[in-house]
């Protein structure tokens, strides 16, 4: 699929994740892995602390804090929304959407689309052109994207290859049209027989959650897991990322005569701090351009991570090269569930609002709003 969208802007993005911080040293205990070998692999994968939600959070409640801070202070007038995308594989129920949960905390228009899409690793990228799409072809003037996962429940805290990876997030990206000549440009992919490398197997449709499915059992690495929860084939997921992404990428930008040095942000999914280093060896960039910090200090959040890398480098005038005051053209590029990979190029610069907040149960903090 490829598309690309004129007159529309991101204008604003702003991250959700909880208070609480969990750091790999302290989860040690929960392996039956030696300890030696645990810290070897920190220092391999990048583990060190990520935001764990607190029972009973919901995507709602991350992204409804989001929301209430942005229309008290004016970043966002609900009757003026169009449409309310949200992107996640962690809904508040399996009915109703989640969309409509959100619609209902605040006044928003009747006539206001809502629809949730289930995804996840390159769901932020599938939300970017639905959004589009629909400010493209209805007239609407201003769409809401919500995406992220609270995703800590799914995955087991023996299991050492997944839990310190996993980080809890909601993201709002506000989306709107522009009479500035303004370009968004999008292409994505999928790959369906890859479905299982990346999965929970138990508590849909196909599997009901019973109390077989809740059992911990062993795998030959040591890590102990229920069918309840995420599994990921990492060799497989691995190879994915070292061959079919960047290869993907390289062609998306040499058709548009750019290499990965021209732009000022390659801003990639947060799979693993490893597998972002192999990345920037094989697209010939730095971490300037190609951040790192979301996986190190919070985690992946699923389709939450490239929105919460564009409020990282933008908040802080960051441009991701030197010699420029703001971020000018990015790269976001998703990869992950489904098999599903995907790209858009947009530019960055004057963002109305910017910010990263805390969610406290039952208080609410806010860090660096700007």
């Amino acid at each position: 699929m490829k598309a690309r969208f004129g007159h529309v802007r991101i204008a604003g993005v702003l991250g959700v994740v909880p208070a609480r911080v969990s750091h790999f040293d302290d989860e040690l205990t929960n392996f039956s892995q030696p300890l030696a070998n645990s810290r070897k692999l920190k220092l391999a994968m990048g583990y060190d602390q990520h935001r764990v939600a607190d029972a009973g959070t919901t995507m709602s409640d991350l992204a409804c804090h989001g929301l209430r801070h942005l229309v008290d202070s004016g970043g966002i007038d609900p009757a003026t929304i169009d449409a309310i995308f949200f992107v996640s594989q962690t809904p508040d129920y399996a009915i109703p959407a989640t969309s409509a949960v959100i619609h209902g905390r605040f006044a928003f228009a009747q006539d206001a689309y809502c629809v949730d899409i289930n995804d996840g690793c390159c769901g932020y990228i599938k939300g970017l052109y639905e959004a589009a799409a629909f400010l493209q072809t209805t007239g609407a003037a201003r769409a809401l994207l919500i995406a992220g996962d609270v995703l800590s429940p799914k995955v087991s805290p023996h299991d050492r290859n997944s839990y310190p990876l996993v980080g809890d997030a909601a993201t709002i990206t506000l989306l709107e049209r522009t009479e500035a000549p303004s370009t968004l440009e999008i292409e994505m992919r999928t790959d369906g027989s890859g479905w299982d490398k990346l999965m929970v197997p138990a508590g849909g449709a196909r599997l009901p959650a019973s109390n077989a499915t809740a059992a911990l059992t062993e795998d030959e690495d040591g890590n102990r897991r229920a069918l309840e929860h995420l599994v990921m084939q990492g060799r497989e997921v691995f190879a994915f990322t070292q061959t079919v992404v960047p290869d993907f990428i390289l062609d998306f930008l040499g058709r548009r005569q750019l290499a990965p040095t021209d732009l000022d942000l390659l801003l990639l999914h947060q799979a693993n701090a490893f597998i972002l280093d192999r990345l920037r060896t094989k697209l010939g960039v730095g971490k300037e351009q190609l951040p790192d910090e979301v996986i190190r200090k919070y985690g992946n959040s699923s389709s939450g991570t490239i929105p919460m890398a564009i409020v990282l480098a933008c908040r802080d005038g960051r441009s991701g090269r030197s010699g420029r005051d703001a971020p000018r053209q990015a790269l976001a590029c998703g990869f992950g569930v489904g098999l599903a990979w995907g790209a858009a190029l947009f530019a960055l610069d004057g963002l109305d609002f910017c910010a990263l907040l805390e969610h406290a149960a039952p208080t609410h903090t806010m860090e660096q709003p700007t």
